[in-house]
């Protein structure tokens, strides 16, 4: 039997005590967590470790400020993916760690954080989870707190009051399909392996089903190769957010870009100095300092800039921006986008300029940062651009330079990818069916098993091009009707706007496939028109012969008849290096108004490849599996006809000018309006075979 020794008085202090504990106790679990975002509760709470980097003690958002736009997102309405693909060493790290403390701590819940293998987790968890929880006292009470706490924990297993945070490696189904989660962080995505079941995200995703309205999954990596990278994928199925900063000297705001926008003197012999780099502002011309730089990282501002249609146009923000900045700068930037902000998220939002609707979905945030945004000593432009040089002529020290300064996937050799949009804005209104400065016309076509395909394509001088007709012949081919559709499409006239003509030279036309002999007979009976079978040499070890052989067929080996092997790896890098040609001159490409996006997309279709065959690297173009190039192969064999028509002793130079001076030459306008016929379909109606031009006798050419 025992028995209370204490003084009253004692007795009643304690339970007083345990009555405030109590109640205070009652008054936290009663009290909602502070409705703050992630950046200010990580400059709140957070605590940086010693062993983690080169800084330690409090976090400051403002350090790394292009780090605040992917955080904010996460409480951003809306919102339930955000991918981060960006150079390294900038903020995908320190993304993860404070979007784990944050949720730990103020909206604890089920957690997931994904790495390439096993391995990797447990050592993301010794050297960045475990000095974190170490250091952030809020984080250190939360877990690991008690004894009971501690015998549940392991590296792969981090518990909490109303959650736990979970690291395992992306390659076994089994870490996938384990457990439900709310949130998924997924590191270095790049990495992952594809699993018996499927894509390891995918399958992480699903396990955040039973939370309906407040999953969330973020995807970070630096970019690899492109067309192969899951995370630039992810990316462009974002709404694709881009960061501007604001000129120091004239407030313009711009992007920056490395090839836009940095620039470096040269030596008296030219050589390049790139410890001249500077980043220069695009409005007012003026060189940054490395200060302006910094203070300009401090205004750092994130745009949605998804290309989307609305009201039955097709947008692009940043080239509207572009467009619209010359003439009002000053609004500009609000004709383009809408701001949108509280105390937890900050973004511009796309709007439509015809109605004002925001029409770019946020539901899957995508962010974009390259080392120009990095406040970092040893990432400043000259730093880069020193980089840059070292790299230049190596396969994979460029993919390393474009994945881990630019942030951007790498295509070899020709570096920077084609932004679709770039080539629709290029599209023009044609004067005529045939512009003025066309000196001869081509053709390329394609077969396949149903269809042929045809690009007529217009040369001027130094070979500038117009690309003047794209259409389609349907039909069984191993019948008459389709080829005579064709042979009549091959003889139409194309109009200038002075009414005279042209007719096409000369045509390439592919004989691979299912249709050879067809395509054969077809050619040998029109030899004489210069209508040529060809076919793409099977080129070993990436062999870049020449686009047209040095052989062809004649009217005398008729009955020996072969197709013209063609350099098809010559000729797509001729063509497709003359897509980033960006004004009118030699080699640049025009494309008339009404060419939709699809034969765009088929245009920019193959992606150039390095391979290694016993020690030996070479490139050669591939079709990624899923996408169309018949309108790559028409513009490749329409450029393969000129060669053929050059090797023969044609000088298109030389028949501009003379075009351009005579254009009697041509033939005459028509006596009453022309109509051209679609001769897509089975059926429809043949033009009449047009009259050759009569030949002036000898003496009366011989007078002009």
């Amino acid at each position: 039997m025992s028995t209370n020794t204490l003084p009253a008085s004692e007795s009643l202090s304690l339970t007083q005590r345990k009555t405030e504990r109590l109640a205070v106790s009652v008054r936290k679990g009663w009290t909602p967590p502070p409705r703050i975002s992630v950046p200010d509760w990580a400059d709140e709470y957070r605590k940086l470790a010693k062993e983690s980097g080169s800084t330690s003690g409090n976090w400051e958002t403002a350090t790394v400020e292009i780090a605040r736009g992917p955080m904010l997102a996460a409480t951003e309405s809306g919102v339930h993916i955000i991918t981060v693909m960006c150079c390294t060493q900038l903020m995908k790290t320190a993304l993860l760690e404070n979007l784990f403390g944050y949720f730990a701590h103020l909206d604890p819940c089920p957690m997931l954080l994904l790495q390439p293998k096993e391995a990797a987790a447990e050592q993301f968890s010794k050297e960045r989870i475990t000095p974190m929880l170490r250091v952030t006292p809020v984080l250190r009470q939360l877990v690991g707190g008690n004894k009971q706490k501690n015998s549940k924990e392991t590296l792969l297993y981090k518990s909490f009051t109303g959650g736990f945070l979970a690291l395992a490696g992306a390659g076994s189904p089994d870490n996938l399909a384990r457990r439900p989660i709310r949130i998924l962080l997924a590191d270095e995505v790049d990495k992952y392996p594809v699993t018996r079941e499927g894509d390891p995200i995918a399958l992480a995703e699903e396990r955040t089903a039973t939370f309906g309205l407040n999953w969330l999954s973020i995807r970070a990596c630096s970019p690899t190769v492109e067309d192969e990278s899951r995370i630039a994928d992810s990316y462009a199925d974002s709404d694709q957010r881009r960061a501007s900063v604001e000129c120091p000297h004239c407030a313009h705001r711009q992007f920056p870009d490395f090839f836009k926008h940095v620039h470096w003197t040269k030596d008296e012999d030219g050589g390049h100095r790139p410890e001249t780099a500077r980043l220069h502002c695009e409005s007012c011309g003026v060189a940054w300092s490395e200060g302006d730089r910094l203070r300009s990282l401090k205004n750092i501002c994130w745009h949605q800039t998804r290309t989307f249609e609305c009201c039955g146009v097709r947008q692009s923000p940043l080239i509207e921006y572009e467009n619209i900045w010359r003439d009002n700068d000053d609004t500009a930037v609000d004709r383009v986008w809408s701001w949108s902000a509280d105390d937890r998220h900050a973004v511009y939002r796309a709007r439509c300029r015809c109605c004002g609707a925001l029409p770019v979905s946020n539901i899957h945030a995508g962010f974009q940062a390259s080392k120009l945004f990095s406040p970092w000593q040893k990432d400043k432009p000259s730093d880069i651009a020193g980089k840059y040089l070292k790299a230049k002529g190596d396969p994979d020290k460029e993919q390393a330079w474009w994945n881990t300064q630019m942030g951007l996937p790498h295509r070899p050799v020709h570096g920077k990818a084609i932004q679709l949009d770039v080539l629709l804005a290029r599209r023009e209104v044609y004067g005529a069916e045939v512009p003025d400065g066309v000196g001869v016309l081509t053709a390329g076509i394609d077969t396949q098993d149903n269809r042929l395909e045809i690009e007529v394509v217009g040369w001027g001088r130094d070979e500038e091009s117009w690309s003047i007709a794209y259409d389609v012949i349907e039909g069984d081919l191993e019948t008459p009707e389709p080829w005579d559709r064709l042979d009549a499409y091959l003889q139409q006239i194309w109009r200038r706007a002075d009414g005279r003509g042209f007719v096409i030279k000369a045509a390439c036309h592919d004989s691979g496939g299912s249709h050879s002999q067809k395509v054969y007979d077809f050619a040998k009976a029109r030899l004489a028109r210069r209508i040529w079978a060809i076919k793409g040499e099977s080129a070993r070890n990436g062999k870049r012969s020449p686009v047209w052989p040095n052989k062809q067929p004649t009217s005398r080996s008729k009955k020996s008849y072969r197709p013209v092997i063609l350099g098809v790896n010559s000729a797509k890098d001729s063509v497709r290096g003359r897509l980033h040609i960006e004004t009118p001159g030699p080699g640049y490409m025009h494309y008339p108004s009404d060419r939709d996006m699809g034969w765009f997309e088929q245009l920019l279709s193959e992606r150039l490849v390095v391979k290694e065959i016993s020690g030996h690297r070479f490139t050669v173009w591939e079709l990624p599996g899923g996408k169309a190039n018949e309108g790559l192969d028409c513009r490749v064999y329409a450029y393969a006809a000129l060669h053929g028509l050059m090797h023969i002793g044609f000088k298109l130079n030389a028949t501009v000018e003379s075009v351009s001076a005579n254009p009697e030459s041509l033939l005459p306008p028509p006596a009453a309006p022309e109509e051209k016929h679609s001769l897509r379909l089975p059926g429809a109606e043949l033009p009449a075979t047009p009259e050759k031009p009569k030949k002036l006798p000898l003496h009366k050419r011989l007078a002009r």
